[in-house]
């Protein structure tokens, strides 16, 4: 992940060229004042409407946002009418040194809020020149903001096009699909213009990875591949970003024989959110799923199903319904769905629990920026009390295990955030 600026200021100390702020109006201010010092364990994703407790908890001392190039944002919480002092939101940019597993931040901007419906509104622009990740912290002007903090959300918006490319990425030696490669993208085709219907799939590619031009030999066409345990890195993400001119910005899907983690099928950074190669750039499905030690083999619709899915974590969907794995990932146990009206939850939220599988599952999605996060078992077995063909959003196709209920596609809303979080996405 590149953190470069467009414009680059000389310091006259012992530092030669440092990243500063782009484009920023306020004059410098000291680094060290309001400081973020959370943990930053949590993310605020763009257009995500989930009622987040942890966020929620968080803000003034640090959550991190994941912004992208000329993305216009506006940050909102409701007013506390108990507090006299309007909080000013400091934002800072954040860079990551993963041999100490520490961060260090810079100043980018202090932001003042206006005020609509009973809610503090923070709006800016991102003039970074690449993604990049924010945090932020709220002050009153002498100490961290006291007030509470409810119901934060984060609108983003782009003016990046609506329209984009599938990259289907052939990894090692692919056994039992059934169809060639090629029909296999022909189905991918069929399904995304099926279901994303508030975008455009201009084309669907198919590239192999032992003819990547850079690192094409460690991906011999001879052995299956199994992610995890043939490489460490579970998202593949050096085949991200395809070095070709026209695919370098596809969606880059990868195929994979399977994963180590018995039941996994498929695997996404939550809000990817990268079609420039990279970490978040690629999502990772199988054709084969381990089962108490024995490979079944996954038929290509399920696979592309599969890949739809993943696709729908990759543009900041949630599952409709949260599993007992999910909120393990998220680190916070008050989410029990996607928070959209028009996608149904399973439970009655006043029982308090999440669907529990009858195994330990892990989440088919991993929250970004280095945050380790389990994976969610996409095939588990369900608790002996749970009939899933009974839930009213099994038909959706963020609900979060496979039922003999017939997929019938996205909702209006999620259909919306696709749409808003692809144009913020440079490509």
């Amino acid at each position: 992940m590149k953190f470069f600026c467009q414009k680059k200021f000389l310091f006259a100390v012992a530092f030669a060229i440092f990243f500063v702020a782009c484009n920023t109006l306020e004059a410098p201010e000291p680094d060290d004042d309001f400081l973020p010092d959370s943990s930053l364990q949590f993310s605020l994703i763009p257009n995500d409407n989930v009622p987040g407790d942890s966020v929620d908890a968080n803000l003034a001392h640090g959550v991190r946002i994941p912004v992208h190039p000329n993305g216009r944002y506006e940050l909102s919480f409701d007013v506390d009418e108990s507090v006299s002092k309007t909080p000013q939101l400091r934002l800072f940019r954040v860079y990551w040194n993963d041999r100490v597993k520490s961060y260090a931040a810079s100043w980018v901007r202090t932001i003042k809020p206006s005020v609509s419906n009973g809610r503090y509104v923070y709006s800016f622009v991102c003039e970074e020149s690449d993604r990049a990740v924010w945090i932020t912290s709220l002050n009153d002007g002498k100490d961290f903001y006291e007030g509470r903090t409810r119901n934060v959300r984060l609108k983003g918006t782009g003016a990046y096009s609506d329209h984009f490319s599938v990259n289907l990425i052939v990894a090692g030696k692919i056994k039992d699909l059934g169809v060639s490669f090629d029909s296999l993208a022909v189905m991918l085709r069929k399904k995304f213009e099926e279901f994303y219907t508030s975008v455009k799939i201009d084309t669907v590619y198919v590239r192999y990875a032992n003819k990547h031009p850079n690192v094409g030999k460690r991906y011999p066409n001879s052995e299956p591949w199994i992610a995890g345990r043939t490489s460490e890195d579970l998202m593949l993400t050096e085949l991200g970003g395809w070095p070709e001119q026209d695919v370098f910005e596809a969606l880059d899907i990868v195929l994979v024989h399977r994963f180590k983690q018995d039941g996994l099928l498929g695997l996404s950074d939550m809000f990817g959110a990268n079609l420039g190669g990279g970490d978040g750039s690629t999502v990772v499905v199988a054709n084969h799923n381990r089962l108490n030690g024995v490979d079944h083999v996954i038929d290509a619709n399920r696979v592309v199903l599969t890949a739809l899915h993943e696709t729908g974590h990759f543009f900041g969907l949630r599952h409709t319904t949260a599993t007992v794995s999910d909120q393990d990932a998220n680190g916070d146990y008050s989410i029990f769905d996607d928070g959209f009206t028009d996608t149904p939850y399973c439970f009655q939220k006043s029982k308090g629990r999440a669907m529990a599988t009858g195994f330990k599952a892990a989440a088919d999605f991993r929250l970004p920026l280095r945050q380790l996060a389990p994976r969610f078992d996409f095939t588990g077995t369900l608790r002996s009390d749970l009939d899933i063909s009974d839930c009213p959003d099994a038909s959706n196709f963020m609900f979060p295990l496979e039922s003999d209920v017939p997929i019938v596609g996205f909702s209006a809303q999620q259909l919306d955030v696709i749409k808003k979080n692809l144009m913020i996405m440079p490509h």
